[in-house]
């Protein structure tokens, strides 16, 4: 069974570079594991219409055309039984829960997507081994070590619990929600600000992730902000989405076409960041 990769690289303390997909396709999808870049795709059912058997066919797609190079991973809407069952047993390799802003939410998360001893995940997914090169028994007997579980933290609620959450055992990542962090401390939504507020929360996240030798994650808007974000300590980095880059790469090109100037807050200022 191939091991996660995106999980082997967090396990060494290497930086796991990723991306963000709210386009809703598996061709996109696709193309872009194809292309070897990236170290995972997350595939947003949060806050895009994306249907289940389309998210199903972004995850395999992903699996399949990278050879495990690539980890598809589910951000889903909510951290139900179903939510969490249905991705995966879909085949995604890890899910992101978001809003989860206590001790107690997130030992559910760990018990929906764990088989038993470590959790109550049913063991009657279809495919989900076929992503890893597996049979199903191999999947079965190494799923615990090889599914990433990990919880958005994006409100102030959150990072007042954020010890006791990091403490819980099973939980593989702890994603800064920065957008909606901004907002829940009373701030203009951003990928990221000096606000004292703001930085504030971040260290305390920080400090927790590394007591408890948690890797911690967040999403950028460009490279400068990787960059930075992993000199602060982040590992799991996602830059920006593929509906930003196709926004901003078209905006840009037909700019010049036309000789225009461009918008205020540039041509990707139009879609949800996170």
């Amino acid at each position: 069974m191939r091991l996660n990769h995106t999980l082997n690289l967090l396990r060494s303390s290497q930086m796991a570079l990723g991306g963000w997909l709210q386009l809703c396709s598996i061709p996109a999808a696709r193309m872009l594991a194809a292309q070897g870049s990236l170290d995972w795709l997350m595939v947003d059912l949060e806050h895009t219409p994306l249907d289940r058997s389309t998210a199903w066919g972004m995850y395999t797609a992903i699996a399949d055309v990278s050879q495990g190079r690539c980890t598809p991973i589910a951000r889903l809407a909510g951290g139900s039984m179903e939510e969490i069952k249905q991705a995966l047993d879909g085949g995604a390799q890890g899910i992101l829960v978001p809003l989860v802003n206590t001790p107690e939410q997130a030992a559910s998360v760990v018990r929906w997507g764990r088989y038993p001893p470590l959790g109550e995940r049913g063991a009657g997914g279809l495919d989900p081994h076929l992503g890893f090169g597996a049979s199903r028994a191999d999947y079965l007997a190494q799923a615990n070590e090889q599914i990433m579980i990990a919880v958005q933290i994006e409100t102030s609620q959150a990072v007042e619990n954020f010890a006791a959450i990091a403490a819980i055992p099973g939980l593989d990542m702890a994603f800064i929600g920065p957008f909606d962090l901004h907002i829940s401390l009373g701030l203009p939504g951003a990928f990221w600000s000096e606000h004292p507020a703001f930085l504030s929360a971040v260290e305390r996240v920080l400090a927790a992730c590394r007591e408890h030798r948690l890797p911690a994650g967040i999403l950028c808007a460009d490279a400068s902000g990787a960059l930075a974000r992993r000199e602060q300590g982040f590992t799991f980095i996602g830059l920006a989405t593929d509906a930003i880059y196709l926004l901003k790469a078209y905006g840009e090109q037909v700019s010049q076409a036309r000789s225009l100037p461009e918008p205020q807050g540039g041509w990707s200022n139009y879609v949800r960041l996170d």
